[in-house]
């Protein structure tokens, strides 16, 4: 019955941090609405294409991949690959399936043996974009008036490389820059001549009052590489002829914040142009558009220090074997893959284009010069080599039921996906905006098209699919996939270390809490020996005062403590306020007196004083005795004061609150309740930040249990029965 009652109450204070921590791997939404147990996966299908060798190749946005021998889409044939990744997007090229996720970064994989054969991983995309050398001389043709060129020649003719000086690039090369565009490929020529750049650099150096301190920061060093010295004339030169056209900008590089990138089929987008794979997300933190050498391996970069206006990138389509046309939130851009160059950019508000910045939209491109791209209902007409919307369509018509989910244009023919099915319209009856179209019903929303000798694939929501055949309008397949696993969220802790600095909070909390805890059992033990040592009325009366002192409640000491601590912030040198070492000082104070009460009551005054006597005659002093004999037969009561010290400190939020005026001192717990209105609908950041805070306590019990038993009262002789039990 003891049994029982002893487990039942270890497992009512369990429970409460069990749920804690699994709270913390549910989803926000999840929490309010009282789940248990996490949702499946979504396994809509945002890809549903056939490969060359008439197989059928299904995937879902979380990375399930099933292959079909043939579109009878029969079970019995289906192989299945799962990736484990989320927010997948793919692309078929040269019989192999290419997938491209946030998490786990571009993947080639084989279909006949349903396996991975290779995989760029995040570290390759970093290494690359660090390396690459982004301060080649750009421009882009049509947002780039000619003026521009004119104005930068003539700057370079006539503005001095220095201060109080006549040399200028004309005079130091000794010819006039041109006015045209031609301008570039002359800077261009500089970069590329060491002898050249070294010419320039050398003035440059004798200027000492650079305002950019990326410039100092260079000039500083010793040995530069080639590299290095391109960087620096790029920055130099903006700083002394400023124009849009000599402006230089570094992009670091930041890690992929996996939750952060839209959880939906064009929150990353892929690509196959020729012998490259292009690759980008809808994510502002990231460079642009990684271009993938399917050969080699080796990665480029157009980003937008090389001409393109925004790196968040909802999708890339290809135009031919050498563009891709990219829509991003500023509007599109059309590259050149093999040059690695925007050829051309339009932007929302211009050439005709609504204004759609950051909208979610669906597009396909009709022809090597122009696409459609819908957003809601509204369907626009766009030439890209004309750089102009031809036409804005069915704005205020009733046409379609609901917001147009897909979009796919097979020759004449023009596929829009709803959510209860699609809609397939002429190209030119859609341009004079006819009313003329076949409606077909599916039971889901249409997430992937793709059409074949009078079948279309449709890939659907909730992992459906179907066969339809467009002569008779019925389904001549259907199939359901599985569902997806169970979607743990273990990104929470990711998203809560990045949207707040959590990690401070931890190094402050760690600092203070153990620092209080060497203070006050360092004064303690020697302050409680001292009095277990003493005449009794000492005793006596130190005991009724340590005692007293924790009977008056620690916030009555909180506004004398604050008035103390500002006067002398304002009146001398020490500054207790926003300092760790000023809530070190405090905490100190406060757990002190009940340190040593615990000290001394419980475990100096049970040694007996032969021991210590034994201790001196054997030649000991008092100081030596204390520590080698009194210290180690204390060490179980030791600890468990400086867990019952490290726990107090460790929660206290209301000195820590009024003492630390902003987050480079704050604590957990202030940092979490400065924090908390923004979590206000984030129960699993709450959770996930309540888990942390109570890991390190956990952590530290689980270390010194076996002690910290033996420092209660009766522990000890409960550790030696067992002790004598294991002998037996």
């Amino acid at each position: 019955m003891v049994k029982f009652v002893a487990w039942a109450f270890a497992l009512l204070n369990v429970a409460p941090i069990l749920w804690m921590v699994w709270s913390s791997l549910l989803g926000s939404s999840e929490i309010q609405q009282g789940e248990i147990f996490p949702a499946p996966y979504p396994n809509d299908v945002v890809f549903f294409e056939k490969t060359q060798n008439r197989s059928v190749v299904a995937a879902t946005l979380h990375g399930q991949i099933y292959h079909y021998e043939n579109k009878d889409l029969r079970p019995s044939s289906r192989q299945k690959l799962d990736l484990q990744a989320v927010s997948v997007n793919y692309v078929l090229s040269d019989s192999s399936l290419y997938a491209f996720s946030p998490d786990e970064g571009l993947m080639k994989i084989n279909l006949s043996k349903m396996k991975v054969d290779h995989k760029w991983n995040w570290s390759d995309f970093e290494k690359s974009f660090k390396q690459y050398d982004f301060s080649t001389f750009r421009y882009v043709a049509n947002q780039t008036p000619e003026g521009e060129f004119a104005r930068l020649g003539a700057l370079l003719d006539t503005v001095p490389l220095i201060e109080n000086s006549d040399m200028t690039f004309a005079t130091l090369f000794k010819r006039s820059f041109p006015r045209d565009s031609s301008v570039m490929e002359s800077l261009n020529m500089i970069l590329n001549s060491t002898e050249s750049l070294s010419k320039v650099i050398a003035i440059w150096q004798k200027k000492t009052d650079w305002v950019n301190p990326a410039i100092n920061k260079l000039f500083k060093k010793r040995f530069r590489f080639t590299k290095e010295n391109r960087e620096l004339f790029r920055w130099c030169l903006a700083e002394r002829i400023p124009t849009p056209l000599t402006i230089y900008r570094r992009i670091p590089w930041s890690s992929i914040w996996v939750d952060r990138v839209p959880a939906s089929d064009h929150g990353v987008s892929i690509a196959s142009a020729g012998d490259v794979l292009c690759v980008g997300m809808w994510w502002e933190s990231f460079p642009g558009i990684a271009i993938v050498n399917k050969k080699t391996g080796k990665i480029g970069w157009v980003t937008p220090q090389t001409g393109l206006p925004s790196s968040s990138v909802q999708r890339i389509l290809r135009v031919s074997e050498k563009e891709v046309l990219v829509s991003h939130d500023q509007g599109f851009s059309l590259i050149d893959v093999q040059s690695e160059k925007v050829k051309a950019n339009y932007l929302f508000g211009e050439s005709g284009l609504p204004f759609y910045n950051g909208r979610d939209m669906r597009l396909s491109i009709v022809s090597r010069s122009s696409m459609l791209f819908a957003c809601g209902r509204e369907i626009v007409f766009f030439d890209f080599r004309a750089g102009h919307a031809v036409k804005r369509l069915y704005g205020d018509s009733h046409l379609f039921q609901s917001d147009i989910s897909v979009i796919k244009s097979f020759g004449n023919r023009v596929f829009f996906g709803l959510s209860n099915g699609f809609v397939e319209m002429n190209l030119w009856d859609l341009l004079n905006e006819g009313s003329e179209q076949k409606t077909y019903s599916v039971d889901g929303t249409a997430t992937s098209l793709f059409f074949d000798n009078g079948i279309l694939l449709v890939g659907m929501q909730e992992g459906k699919l179907a066969n339809i055949d467009l002569a008779s309008g019925k389904a001549v397949v259907k199939e359901q996939l599985p569902s997806g696993g169970l979607y743990l969220h273990w990104r929470n802790y990711e998203d809560l270390w990045r949207t707040i600095p959590f990690g401070t909070f931890l190094s402050n909390s760690l600092l203070i809490c153990c620092s209080t805890v060497l203070i006050c059992l360092i004064l303690g033990s020697l302050a409680g020996y001292g009095l277990a040592r003493a005449s009794f009325r000492l005793y006596r009366f130190m005991n009724v005062g340590l005692i007293w002192s924790q009977v008056i409640p620690n916030v009555l000491f909180l506004i004398p403590a604050f008035l103390i601590a500002s006067y002398l912030q304002l009146h001398s040198s020490i500054h207790i306020l926003n300092t760790r070492w000023g809530i070190i000082v405090l905490y100190s104070a406060l757990f002190l007196p009940m340190a040593t009460w615990i000290l001394l009551q419980n475990f100096f005054r049970s040694v007996p004083r032969e021991i210590e006597e034994a201790a001196l005659l054997d030649g000991c002093t008092p100081f030596t005795a204390f520590f080698r004999v009194i210290v180690p037969s204390s060490l179980p009561g030791i600890l468990t004061t400086g867990i019952y010290v490290f726990i107090l400190a460790w929660d206290e939020l209301m000195f820590a609150w009024v003492f630390s005026m902003d987050v480079s001192t704050a604590t957990i717990p202030v940092g979490m309740r400065l924090f908390f209105g923004q979590f206000a609908t984030r129960y699993d950041l709450v959770m996930a930040a309540a888990t942390l805070s109570t890991l390190p306590v956990m952590i530290l019990f689980m270390i010194v249990q076996r002690r910290l038993i033996s420092g209660f009262p009766g522990g000890r002789a409960v550790a030696a029965r067992n002790a004598g039990k294991k002998v037996r």
